[in-house]
């Protein structure tokens, strides 16, 4: 597995240096944009680019990334470092308590994997895990802020 790891790093860090054309990738054309809204062309394509996976955006098939019990702590670790390192290159922020474990992290990223998200390019694109209700919180109940907000199942 260990052989395995490296060559799906190798593949992450390659994705992470030859970032694509956002443009390309959010089927979004900046150039037909207003001379005074050019400034504002990152925000302009996360309104109206369209959404694709992140397997799509990263060139990082969903299926490269190990099922979580097939890994130890040290790879798990080691996986969700460089996960966090690709998803930075492309913007992507992943929004988790602090000190929720690696083994957590890793899964939830990987969960993650298939959802369709904007690729804008620049700024910070932020993946939020839980909607703050305690009965759908994805987190540990050590981990949960849900209840710190007062939005015990509110509807």
């Amino acid at each position: 597995m260990d052989h395995y790891i490296l060559q799906l790093v190798e593949q992450m860090r390659e994705s992470a240096q030859n970032l694509p054309d956002p443009n390309l990738i959010s089927e979004f054309d900046e150039e037909a944009l207003p001379d005074e809204l050019k400034a504002f062309a990152d925000v302009e394509r996360f309104l109206h680019g369209k959404a694709k996976k992140i397997s799509f955006i990263t060139r990082i098939p969903a299926e490269a990334l190990p099922a979580p019990e097939k890994l130890n702590a040290t790879q798990i670790t080691f996986l969700y470092d460089e996960l966090k390192r690709l998803l930075q290159a492309y913007c992507f922020y992943a929004d988790f308590p602090i000190g929720l474990p690696a083994t957590i992290k890793y899964r939830l990223l990987r969960e993650k994997w298939e959802d369709e998200v904007v690729y804008t390019g620049e700024g910070m694109n932020y993946f939020e895990f839980c909607d703050y209700e305690t009965s759908r919180c994805p987190f540990p109940k050590e981990f949960c802020g849900c209840k710190e907000l007062g939005t015990d199942d509110i509807e």
